[in-house]
């Protein structure tokens, strides 16, 4: 995934470092959903060609929504909206930067930039846990427990107002040197970043990965240079296409039963009066 907004990198996946991973992959799992990961950096050339992608078996996208509490990819909404359209599953990925908000503020500035509507369909925010662009340092001049607790603050927050866990993305290498490892989110769905391996190493406490990005260098038509991406169904992420939470019917109210009136009495019909006898005329 893409961090810095003065410097665009690029990051994809190369054909042998592909077919390497998805051959394990499908071994290991099942066949693997294929996709790819965003953000403005792809709009330097070319418009994106969402049909294509999808024609040529790509699934689902995690688009770039926000950076920090600064920054908000312009291009994030029609992406989504175009994607979601050739039928692709969209996932809004956040670039953290612990060193300019707290974890909690950045969760907000994500979920408000990206529209989140909670209880909708709309899949997980994506945290993006990598080294700082911006400086020469792995985890933002923070030590291990300001590192879990901003973790904390963004996690707690991002599912407060989304109604879901966000999924967070890191390295093997970043994990352990930044949160030694913590356990305190385990429960949160892992996307792991892993290279020219066909096995990534999971990072403790994780048993699984959901989404892999096994490769930084690749190319496809409809959109140029960009990562690649697999998903796999893990606990807590069964599915990239959930369906919306029903909202719960609210019970009947019991109404009181009507009191039945009592039928009216019948009256006796009146008695017709005789007629009188015409008199005879004189």
């Amino acid at each position: 995934m893409v961090g810095g907004v003065a410097v665009a990198v690029s990051l994809g996946a190369a054909p042998a470092a592909s077919a390497m991973a998805g051959a394990v992959v499908a071994r290991s799992h099942g066949r693997p959903l294929r996709g790819l990961d965003i953000s403005a950096y792809q709009h330097v050339g070319a418009a994106i060609n969402w049909r294509v992608l999808a024609r040529h078996g790509i699934r689902f996208v995690a688009i770039k929504v926000t950076e920090g509490t600064y920054y908000t990819n312009p291009y994030y909404r029609s992406d989504a909206r175009e994607a979601a359209k050739a039928g692709l599953a969209v996932l809004p990925y956040v670039f953290a930067n612990p060193s300019q908000s707290d974890g909690a503020a950045t969760a907000r500035f994500a979920v408000r930039a990206a529209r989140y509507r909670r209880g909708s369909a709309a899949l997980p925010l994506v945290v993006d846990l990598e080294n700082d662009p911006y400086r020469r340092g792995d985890c933002y001049r923070l030590g291990v427990r300001r590192m879990v607790a901003w973790i904390a603050g963004f996690v707690a927050r991002a599912r407060k107002l989304t109604g879901k866990r966000p999924i967070i993305y890191t390295t093997d290498t970043w994990w352990r040197g930044c949160t030694r490892s913590t356990g305190r989110f385990r429960s949160d769905p892992l996307w792991v970043a892993a290279y020219d391996t066909g096995r990534p190493a999971v990072p403790s406490p994780w048993h699984r990965w959901a989404f892999w990005q096994y490769a930084n260098d690749g190319f496809l038509p409809g959109i140029g240079r960009t990562d690649l991406d697999y998903y796999q169904p893990v606990g807590g992420f069964s599915s990239l296409h959930p369906a919306p939470k029903r909202k719960k019917a609210r019970p009947e109210k019991h109404r009181k039963p009507k009191k039945h009136r009592k039928p009216k009495k019948h009256r006796k019909p009146k008695k017709h009066r005789k007629l009188k006898k015409h008199r005879k005329p004189k």
